[in-house]
């Protein structure tokens, strides 16, 4: 057990509104310095990576996009952004004209009342089933649901209403192009697979908090992984594997995993030069004594 590290200097590690990790340190890296450190032990995920924050205009209905800045953006970015649906990325790019087209990702949702003799399905409450239209659905392998060969939404019978505090929602209902060749012999949900189409974007404007993701998305400084045994007093650069090399990063993404045995030992990052475009960000996470099959003492509190 490392000697543990007195008020003040470990960081609360609390993770953020519904992140399900035990602990988590996480933000932006600005400029040169380090940043807080927390006592992890156990499994641990470790992330750092540079992301672009421009403006995002989409149309309702349509897969086109422009933005306010190409750059640094290409084909296959992520896009995190509330006009477009998650895990949208960019299919088509124009850096020039600032202009591209969205690709966008299937979506699965269970589904029940399956009939032969009828096209109408319920999805449950916050499917956003007026999205779903025109996207062609599928059923897993094992579902015991037979589809016809490209079957689509075609209509939106009832609107969904979202779960909130104060209510379980309202489920959707949506019709089909046809209704299934085979359905199950017992009422349970079976998950169905939707491709999307431009329904999926339901909002024309701008979203001047889009951020951009990618493997081309590099930051342009040198950042290493510290840690402490006698709480914070002294750090040592990290290494990784048996060659020595240490645990430092001129660019990104690097996103790895790794474990620490021993209570009570700080980790942090240390930027030691930048010159970054974009924002660096980082987090390491752990998820304790739960995500274990044999635990040996709490792994929460270092």
């Amino acid at each position: 057990m490392s000697i543990p590290a007195p008020n003040g200097v470990d960081a609360p590690g609390l993770p953020a509104p519904g992140d399900q990790a035990n602990a988590v340190l996480y933000g932006t890296i600005t400029g040169v310095g380090p940043t807080a450190p927390f006592a992890f032990r156990g499994p641990m995920n470790l992330a750092l990576w540079d992301s672009i924050n421009t403006a995002l205009t989409t149309t309702a209905a349509s897969l086109n996009i422009s933005v306010a800045s190409a750059t640094g953006l290409a084909v296959g970015n992520a896009i995190n952004s509330v006009n477009v649906p998650r895990g949208a990325t960019i299919a088509t790019f124009n850096a020039g004209a600032k202009t591209g087209t969205l690709a966008l990702p299937p979506v699965s949702y269970p589904a029940s009342g399956f009939s032969v003799s009828n096209a109408n399905i319920i999805l449950p409450p916050g499917s956003n089933v007026g999205a779903l239209v025109g996207a062609t659905v599928t059923a897993p392998a094992g579902s015991g649901v037979t589809l016809p060969a490209v079957t689509t939404v075609v209509a939106v019978v009832q609107s969904d209403v979202a779960p909130s505090l104060n209510s379980s929602g309202v489920p959707g209902i949506v019709q089909l192009s046809a209704a299934p060749t085979a359905v199950p012999t017992d009422p349970n949900p079976r998950f169905l697979v939707f491709a999307p189409t431009a329904n999926a974007i339901t909002v024309t404007g701008a979203d001047n908090a889009a951020t951009f993701t990618g493997g081309l998305i590099t930051f342009n400084a040198t950042i290493q992984l510290e840690r402490s045994f006698d709480g914070g007093a002294t750090w040592i650069v990290a290494n990784l594997g048996s060659a020595g090399a240490l645990a430092q990063w001129t660019t990104g993404p690097i996103s790895l995993t790794f474990g620490e045995p021993e209570r009570q030992t700080l980790y942090r990052f240390n930027c030691i030069a930048y010159a970054a475009q974009g924002t660096i960000n980082y987090r390491i996470s752990q998820t304790g004594g739960a995500a274990e099959s044999l635990a040996i003492g709490p792994l929460t509190g270092g």
